[in-house]
């Protein structure tokens, strides 16, 4: 996995309540921090596991250029905002040269507008300080004469009280923040998917990025994948039959997870993808965007039904007599396609690459769907759904009062067939999607 460098602001004081929400899930994931310019306190708390080093500005390209080659997330802390850092354009543009993945995480002064939409009034001009009983906001005259009219700090209890100038806190509860682990954030309570508990029954890349996202926007999140991808089972089929990728005209995908062991086996067995005449068709843009990883781009995809439906109705225009194909596939794909195919006279080839096998869920995960202590359910495939229901049939009651996320049509259909009411199934089946329309739910209620 290539490395990705992130850039985050601490904000004013250097202290964890400064952190945006973002900027303390990359550090509770970071493999190394890089502290530029002594952007954090050396005595101030520090409640990451990650390691930490304090650089000077001069040094960071050096210690980039030696942690990329074998760290995977490298965080370089800052003060205040990085955008205000006269070397960042310098660190971008290596990174971009090196095609070294990047994000910048702004700090307290470019997120202020936050604090606006969220009820705090910052109309006026302010400046933000840190205090050793927490953080302070002075709202200063207009005149830039930094005479502050009104202070409010921010109590243990998460809540901004006005300062009467009497050295007594007069009760203002301005903007009221719920907190996270006991360090008050002022994004944590204005998330959309903040406090909500969301459960994947996937696995995979795409799953955990999914789940990255979710946590970002507030979710806890929890991984309970019903099912784990295995080998082919037959391991020699699978050689002879890509020994002779020359032999095919089309190629078809209808899934991320045949593309990516499709061309491992192909670098496995030492086959020069240039022997491929074939032209490949793709199930949806989720499956074309993971084609061009390799950069390959599909001859065909459906526009509107993206499934294997919409596939067959794509290839329809084709003339299919006699025209050898190959599917590479998981050992649960469904046969549709492959039917229509081999019934207007198309020679196919199954080729299985992996297999979707049953795993047992933890006794925690099922004792919470069994409470209702999970606010949604994200369903990317019928097959999760039905291996769970294998191995705790006592639990369709509850799945069924729990809202259902559905990536697509054929997934809500199997919902449907065990009576689980389809809470939500967006317009394009992607779990970016599903996301999406989750965040719009919970807008709405």
């Amino acid at each position: 996995m290539p490395s990705s460098i992130y850039f985050i602001g601490t904000g004013p004081g250097m202290r964890p309540e400064w952190l945006i929400k973002e900027a303390w899930d990359i550090l509770n994931r970071a493999d190394k921090v890089l502290i530029v310019d002594d952007a954090w306190m050396p005595e101030a708390i520090w409640p990451w596991a990650v390691q930490k080093e304090y650089v000077s500005s001069e040094e960071v390209l050096a210690h980039l250029t030696n942690l990329t080659s074998s760290e995977r997330n490298i965080a370089v802390m800052l003060a205040e905002s990085p955008s205000y850092h006269p070397h960042m354009g310098m660190w971008v543009t290596w990174a971009i040269d090196h095609n070294v993945m990047g994000t910048i995480v702004p700090g307290l002064w470019d997120a202020m507008t936050a604090l606006d939409t969220n009820g705090f009034c910052v109309r006026e001009a302010l400046e933000v300080v840190s205090h050793t009983k927490g953080p302070v906001v002075r709202i200063l005259e207009g005149n830039g004469a930094h005479i502050p009219t009104q202070i409010y700090h921010l109590l243990p209890s998460g809540t901004w009280h006005l300062d009467d100038g009497n050295n007594s806190m007069q009760a203002m509860p301005v903007l009221t923040i719920k907190t996270r682990e006991d360090l008050p954030h002022f994004w944590s309570a204005h998330l959309p998917l903040q406090t909500r508990k969301i459960l994947l029954l996937h696995a995979g890349n795409a799953t955990m990025k999914a789940g990255f996202r979710l946590q970002e926007l507030g979710a806890r999140v929890f991984m309970a994948p019903a099912s784990e991808i295995t080998d082919s089972p037959d391991e020699a089929y699978v050689e002879q039959t890509l020994s002779h990728i020359e032999r095919y005209d089309w190629v078809i995908f209808t899934s991320q997870e045949a593309i990516g062991r499709f061309f491992l086996s192909l670098k496995r067995l030492y086959i020069d993808i240039r022997r491929m005449r074939a032209q490949i068709a793709v199930v949806g843009p989720q499956t074309a965007a993971a084609l061009q990883d390799y950069g390959l781009f599909p001859t065909l995809m459906p526009r509107r039904q993206l499934s294997q439906e919409g596939l067959a109705q794509a290839l329809s225009s084709y003339a299919l007599l006699g025209t050898s194909i190959l599917m590479p596939q998981g050992n649960l794909n469904r046969s549709y396609l492959q039917d229509y195919l081999t019934q207007h006279g198309a020679l196919i080839t199954p080729l299985t690459l992996y297999q979707n096998q049953a795993v047992p869920i933890s006794p925690r995960i099922a004792d919470m769907i069994e409470r209702h202590m999970i606010d949604a359910i994200f369903y990317t495939a019928s097959s999760s759904l039905e291996h769970l229901l294998v191995q705790h049939p006592h639990l369709l009651e509850s799945l069924q009062r729990i809202p259902a996320i559905s990536i697509g049509p054929l997934t809500s259909r199997t919902l449907q067939h065990y009576g689980i009411p389809v809470t939500g199934q967006p317009d394009h089946p992607s779990l970016e999607a599903m996301i999406s329309w989750l965040i719009d739910y919970y807008s709405k209620e």
